[in-house]
């Protein structure tokens, strides 16, 4: 259908990610095939939105609006349209989705997968050391260069999203990873100097896409059942602080949440964990 190219150009266009565009192509191939070109009828628009919570859940439903919405917006950029006809859609309520996390046994696992005896294990080694010391992000950590990580005093510099710097200390075990592989690692990899600290054969920064590969690989060898990617890592860090006892505000600054209502999610898995506490022990549970 002619139309669809149309809009799968404009999401080009407009700097959709290839997973977005694919999933707003699929829900709008449905919903011309239910309504045709009649793209002003608005009872037919409602018809296909009350017919959709009867096999979809809330958060495809959701997700399906936020298409159509998308695909108005075309519509009337490109005048095939009077008006907008989404504007009278709400959007389901969702519950809350709460981050993944992994337990502090799988952690040792997943940091215990690398083969250190190899200079691409050592990498990894401290790669994922410092991704779970610090909470930073997958873009954060392969930006890195050595000039931002104090060894001695063990914080890292990170510029984050909107180019924020934030300062974040990290571990001393972090610390020993990343001694040594800058002292039997990286330059075993490349052997002419570049600026970044985690780095390819190539002598070029991992991309983000080589680090999820490899989380993920790793967490196979850890025997960690689920998929797991470098935002897990991060999602890690900032439970296991708060079950530390650390302050939510410091958690806040730590991984560079614009707003505090962000961070606020892992209290969720905070009291789950006091929950099924409670009903081990509790006499009356």
């Amino acid at each position: 259908m002619e139309i669809l190219k149309e809009y799968a150009d404009f999401l080009l266009s407009k700097g959709f990610s290839k997973n977005t565009r694919d999933a707003y192509l699929s829900d709008l191939e449905k919903y011309l095939n239910f309504c045709g070109k009649d793209f002003e009828n608005q009872d037919k628009l409602r018809t296909y939105i009350r017919s959709l919570s009867q096999y979809l859940s809330p958060r495809s439903s959701a997700r399906t609006i936020s298409s159509l919405r998308s695909f108005y917006n075309f519509l009337l950029l490109r005048k095939k349209v009077k008006k907008d006809l989404t504007v009278m859609l709400t959007l389901p309520k969702l519950p809350p989705s709460l981050p993944k996390f992994l337990t502090w046994e799988e952690i040792e696992k997943l940091m215990n997968a690398p083969d250190t005896e190899k200079p691409e294990g050592l990498r990894d080694r401290a790669m994922l050391e410092l991704l779970y010391a610090t909470g930073m992000r997958a873009s954060e950590i392969i930006n890195l260069k050595e000039e931002d990580v104090n060894i001695e005093d063990r914080y890292v510099r990170v510029i984050g999203k909107g180019e924020k710097e934030r300062i974040i200390p990290f571990s001393k075990r972090a610390r020993l990873w990343v001694e040594e592989y800058l002292k039997k690692g990286k330059s075993l990899i490349c052997k002419k100097y570049t600026p970044y600290l985690f780095i390819t054969k190539r002598c070029k920064p991992m991309t983000r896409q080589a680090l999820w590969m490899k989380i993920k690989e790793y967490g196979n060898m850890a025997g960690i059942r689920e998929k797991i990617w470098p935002h897990v890592l991060r999602h890690t860090f900032a439970t296991h602080m708060l079950e530390g006892g650390a302050d939510l505000r410091v958690i806040q600054m730590m991984l560079g949440h614009a707003s505090i209502t962000t961070t606020q999610v892992y209290t969720h898995i905070d009291i789950q964990r006091l929950r099924r506490i409670y009903d081990k022990f509790h006499p009356r549970s």
